[in-house]
């Protein structure tokens, strides 16, 4: 059995996964670039089958009109094929995909466009990490206090430790089935400043 996640949160990247339920990745289609209306419906089209029994959303933060296809496209599919469907944070993402050690701390962050980052705490603890609420941050003044950061971007951060974007969707997986399936009717896209 495997679970679809999908990851549209950062601007120039669409991201999805098929994984199996411990977070080990099967296939992965990633694109950057290319407008979501064209991308996503293809990366779902190339990974989705008879296997699949739950989907994954990233639910931000992140560019607002990313999320919002990235959840409309799992609600979609999670409501054509009778599956639960689970949203995890943009940021818990990014941190799945860099291994965690017990009192380890990092900064986790992404690109929040016009000079500013979405940034959170993390704490390395039972071999995951523990990511604290997201903040806003100016980039040009964020200064990481000698910890790492990890991100999926290519920002410009001393200490910056990059993650691959799809193996990070696939090792959230197991984390993101932990928590309570998202009721499919009324779901909707919420500006956060």
């Amino acid at each position: 059995m495997s679970v679809v996640a999908i990851d549209t949160s950062a601007r120039p990247r669409c991201v999805c996964v098929l994984a199996t339920r411990d977070g080990e990745l099967i296939r992965a289609e990633a694109t950057t670039g290319v407008a979501l209306d064209v991308a996503l419906p293809h990366a779902l089209a190339a990974l989705l089958d008879s296997t699949v029994e739950a989907v994954v959303v990233a639910v931000g933060p992140g560019s607002y009109t990313g999320l919002r296809s990235g959840i409309a496209a799992g609600l979609g599919v999670a409501h054509a094929l009778d599956l639960t469907l689970h949203g995890v944070g943009s940021l818990t993402v990014i941190a799945a995909g860099h291994p965690a050690e017990a009192g380890a701390r990092v900064w986790v962050g992404a690109d929040a466009g016009r000079g500013g980052l979405w940034v959170a705490a993390a704490e390395g603890i039972d071999g995951s990490w523990r990511v604290a609420a997201p903040e806003r941050v100016e980039l040009a003044r964020f200064d990481p206090g000698g910890l790492p950061v990890l991100s999926t971007d290519p920002l410009h951060l001393v200490g910056l430790r990059e993650v691959r974007p799809e193996v990070a969707l696939a090792h959230v997986v197991p984390i993101a089935l932990q928590s309570v399936a998202l009721p499919r009717a009324g779901l909707r896209a919420a500006y956060v400043e």
